[in-house]
């Protein structure tokens, strides 16, 4: 009797636009009952990653295989692969202007969003330049209030499963017992205090994805800065830089508190209006 291969997998979890794919991938586990790492053994894709930017690549390496497997486009996932254009152009800003190269490892989290039905983790959480939940007006939190440290860093959380709203994280380590084996955190990351952000910065971060969402679909084009016309691509440069000023530098460190800027002020006493940005939201730029 002929053998019937059925390489699709019965359950098809939705790939969200700009959603996080680690985030994603524990959400299949949820269903399956299978951590991150079991589902990459279970559709043969080799070798276990060992960081951040490996787990990228093996998916990018089986991305076709994968997608087909588990029924969600392969389009998709591969656009959730390449990031969004204010993925590219943060990237950018931090190697050329603040010789900085960002660790894509980590993702901020917004407690409002996770308390909601069906949560799911945005990729937009992980991007360094966007400190902000524009739909909340709230300060993404930076760390886990249970471990203290920045969720799915490092690759502990590939052995877990865990819903959207519980801390992928396993405990630090203590030095008395190095060899001790760590409990998974699992704190309630809805549980975590909110700040709120001024309506104005919220503005500003949304007008600045919107304008690196531009710059990609024209990056040939000019405009005027003053009396000088410069490409696309340094004008939204400027703007990164004059974002992360105003708002005193959402790169941080883990144990930074939310809503800090670098000289220590509260961003609500920060004047917003020094930064103008070249249209408003869902119009077409007019010349800077």
């Amino acid at each position: 009797m002929a053998t019937i291969r059925v390489d699709r997998w019965p359950i098809t979890v939705q790939l969200h636009p700009a959603e996080y794919l680690p985030g994603w991938l524990m959400r299949v586990g949820c269903r399956y009952q299978l951590t991150p790492i079991q589902i990459l053994r279970e559709l043969r894709v080799p070798r276990s990653p060992t960081g951040y930017h490996l787990v990228l690549e093996h998916l990018s390496l089986h991305a076709r295989w994968i997608a087909a497997h588990l029924g969600v486009p392969a389009g998709d996932l591969r656009a959730a692969l390449w990031g969004r254009p204010i993925d590219a152009a943060a990237a950018r800003y931090l190697v050329h202007h603040r010789h900085i190269r960002p660790d894509r490892g980590g993702s901020r989290f917004c407690a409002r969003c996770l308390a909601e039905p069906d949560p799911w983790w945005h990729a937009g959480w992980a991007n360094p330049l966007l400190p902000l939940c524009v739909r909340h007006q709230v300060y993404l939190q930076s760390t886990c209030e249970g471990c203290g440290q920045v969720p799915w860093t490092g690759t502990a959380w590939m052995s877990a499963l865990a819903p959207p709203w519980q801390c992928p994280q396993r405990h630090a380590r203590e030095p008395q017992r190095p060899g001790r084996v760590r409990p998974f955190c699992r704190y309630d990351l809805r549980d975590a205090a909110v700040l709120a952000a001024p309506a104005k910065l919220c503005h500003a971060q949304q007008n600045l994805i919107e304008f690196a969402a531009l710059a990609d679909l024209q990056p040939s084009r000019q405009l005027r800065y003053g009396t000088t016309d410069m490409p696309i691509t340094e004008v939204l440069d400027e703007l990164c830089r004059r974002f992360v000023d105003t708002i005193g530098s959402p790169v941080r460190g883990p144990g930074d508190r939310p809503g800090q800027s670098e000289q220590g002020d509260p961003p609500a006493r920060q004047n917003w209006h020094a930064t103008r940005w070249p249209f408003q939201a869902g119009s077409q730029p007019a010349s800077l």
